[in-house]
């Protein structure tokens, strides 16, 4: 790996952790975008299926920063998306956490956090429909998607239950 592609993933990714309002799943556009459009590194099935199993793994979900760099360019590869994504954030995080408990009753906070609610709702129907991808008219994905849904927001069921579920359902073509 060449210091620019290092430096390249570092930064990129640094930036989208800034950007990353609603979880850090939702700047996935983001990284599509530039490890599949502008980088090259990665095509758009590859990504897709990268995605998937980062999600599948035990842990937050900033490892799938970490495993789309290992699958781009290798362990150092992993080691600049992780380290661009989780060092800003952490130190963010911290300070901002700090911040609001401290502040939790002032009109910056209150206006702050029900502003940011719909721009994170935003960045999450915009990463499922960036990893639909072709499948946007397929009722059966819409289908599981709906029940999903429900399940999470009705049940206490795993979510690795139903990605796991998902992933059997794909191999035997339910899909």
């Amino acid at each position: 790996m060449t210091p620019a592609l290092f430096a390249g993933l570092f930064f990129h990714f640094m930036l989208l952790s800034l950007i990353a309002i609603g979880g850090f799943m939702a700047t996935l556009p983001g990284m599509y975008s530039y490890l599949v459009d502008t980088a090259g590194l990665l095509t758009p099935e590859t990504f897709a299926k990268t995605v998937a199993f980062g999600q599948s793994l035990p842990g937050p979900n900033v490892l799938v920063a970490a495993v789309l760099g290992w699958a781009a360019a290798g362990p150092l590869g992993a080691l600049a998306t992780f380290g661009g994504t989780s060092i800003p954030f952490s130190l963010i995080a911290v300070l901002a956490g700090r911040y609001i408990r401290e502040h939790a009753s002032s009109v910056f906070v209150k206006s702050y956090k029900a502003g940011m609610a719909p721009v994170a709702v935003g960045l999450l129907f915009a990463t499922a429909y960036l990893l639909l991808g072709n499948e946007l008219d397929n009722w059966r994905v819409w289908a599981w998607a709906g029940a999903v849904t429900i399940i999470v927001w009705k049940t206490h069921v795993p979510l690795i239950l139903l990605i796991m579920i998902g992933g059997v359902m794909g191999l035997l073509g339910c899909f």
